[in-house]
């Protein structure tokens, strides 16, 4: 990265307007810095460039280095402000847009993705699960490697595209010794300067005359994650939102919170079986929160990984097992001997996230709240209410799960990541016939669940129909049905 004239003079001054702010209790609604901003054009393709050909949805995908100068902060307390620690630590780090090409088709949403890297490497599960809804939508999506661990991996996986870039800084606190952000499963920690990247890059989509959007006219920023990116948007919203509120709402898939009341921003969260299992229910809905769970969901699911996920972690060859062989995200799992396989369950996440994502936008802009969803039910602390079946009861209630063509849990077991694959069994026409006596009684109670998930604004009309098609292009054929 070319260096900057005047940069250590610059250095300072940041650092002498952190030590003034921190005498002066913060920087309460104080504006964020613009970063610089430009596109990548070194030679290679981007890690997690989507096969999708976009074209034909009238997108284009672009990725830009994005650098500047970033606060430290400590989080005494989880419901309360970030203090600032110091100022000025340089960074660079990358971020990947998916927009449409034609600022006509743009709903004037951005989704902002805090990558994973859980795995050790930037994963974008959100678009991976919502990808139809923001493409025939005209969202926009862009998605910010905050975390060290994914922007190293970026620069072992291309050194001529990635190697200048760094998001590390010191994790000590100067005033006590201790470490700021202390791996914590499963966070990895050591990441100090995310909250302000990831502050300052809605910042520049705000602002409108970065290159990031390409002209585009923001109306709404929506930050999300999924997983381990969940609980740092937990601990962004209630600690670092107030201080700058640079986001007008949270998504979050499986799961985030508890969440402060008084930031007077939107919030769905989306849970699962297995999230309700590792960390115990979600919180109660508030004026600005939503949480639904959804009845035999895994953390990921089966559509999302095989349709998109693994193809594409695959290709890029960035998840490798101890004998340098690629993976995708299922080998990796699988690779801890889970107990029952097929890993992943059919219950169709992205569906009800979906769903769940339109009505957060919906709510940002003015309408109604999304609806309250019934909880998974507890049989006592930790354990769920199960049916003759082992089917819990409570939740979202899909199709796949209530006219199942398989056996759906949300939890496995195993080393690694099993238990949080789940699995499924699927039936045999013997069963499926057994179950539902012919194709016709199993299509109109897919039909039934589905139009109920759409009237309860769980499900989107595109996917009850999707669902409905599938139903009827399943072949099974029982004597009299």
């Amino acid at each position: 990265m070319p260096a900057e004239t005047g940069g250590a003079l610059r250095h300072a001054a940041c650092l002498l307007a952190a030590a003034c702010l921190a005498a002066c209790g913060g920087n309460n609604g104080s504006a964020v810095p613009l970063p610089a901003v430009e596109a990548i054009v070194a030679a290679g393709a981007p890690l997690n460039a989507t096969p999708l050909p976009l074209q034909t949805y009238g997108y284009v995908e672009q990725e830009f280095q994005v650098r500047g100068r970033a606060n430290r902060y400590r989080m005494p307390d989880a419901m309360g402000n970030a203090q600032l620690i110091d100022a000025g630590h340089p960074y660079a780090t990358r971020v990947l847009v998916r927009r449409p090409a034609d600022p006509a088709r743009f709903n004037g949403t951005v989704v902002v993705e805090w990558l994973n890297v859980t795995t050790g490497q930037d994963i974008d599960f959100i678009f991976a699960a919502t990808r139809e809804l923001l493409l025939r939508e005209g969202y926009a999506w862009v998605g910010v490697s905050a975390q060290r661990a994914g922007v190293e991996a970026l620069a072992r996986w291309n050194p001529q595209r990635y190697g200048t870039l760094s998001v590390a800084a010191s994790n000590l606190d100067p005033a006590s010794g201790a470490e700021i952000d202390p791996a914590a499963f499963p966070a990895v920690g050591g990441d100090v300067l995310g909250w302000d990247v990831y502050s300052q890059v809605g910042a520049a989509i705000a602002k409108g005359t970065s290159p990031l959007m390409g002209g585009l006219t923001v109306k709404r920023i929506i930050a999300a994650g999924e997983s381990q990116s969940t609980a740092r948007l937990t601990t962004y919203h209630n600690s670092i939102q107030p201080l700058h509120r640079v986001y007008d709402g949270f998504f979050l898939y499986d799961r985030g919170g508890p969440m402060r009341k008084d930031t007077g921003v939107k919030v769905v969260g989306i849970g699962t079986e297995f999230m309700n299992l590792f960390a115990g229910p979600p919180p109660a809905d508030t004026a600005d929160t939503r949480w639904w769970e959804i009845a035999g969901a895994a953390h990921v699911s089966l559509a999302e990984v095989a349709d998109y996920l693994d193809p594409v972690i695959l290709r890029d060859g960035a998840l490798r097992a101890p004998n340098g062989a690629a993976l995708s995200l299922s080998d990796a799992v699988n690779g801890g001997n889970c107990a029952v396989t097929p890993i992943w369950s059919r219950v169709p996440n992205a569906d009800i996230l979906k769903a769940g994502l339109k009505g957060l936008d919906a709510w940002i802009g003015g309408g109604p709240a999304p609806a309250g969803a019934a909880r998974i039910a507890m049989a006592g602390p930790g354990r769920m209410l199960r049916d003759a079946e082992g089917r819990v009861q409570g939740g979202v209630r899909t199709a796949a799960y209530d006219a199942p063509v398989a056996v759906n849990y949300g939890v496995n077991a195993g080393g690694g990541f099993c238990a949080l694959a789940g699995y499924h069994l699927d039936y045999t026409p013997a069963e499926m016939c057994r179950r539902y006596g012919g194709k016709q009684a199993y299509v109109a109670k897919v039909r039934a669940l589905a139009e109920a998930n759409v009237k309860d604004g769980m499900l989107l009309p595109e996917e009850a129909k999707r669902t409905v098609d599938e139903a009827q292009g399943r072949s099974f054929d029982c004597a009299g049905g």
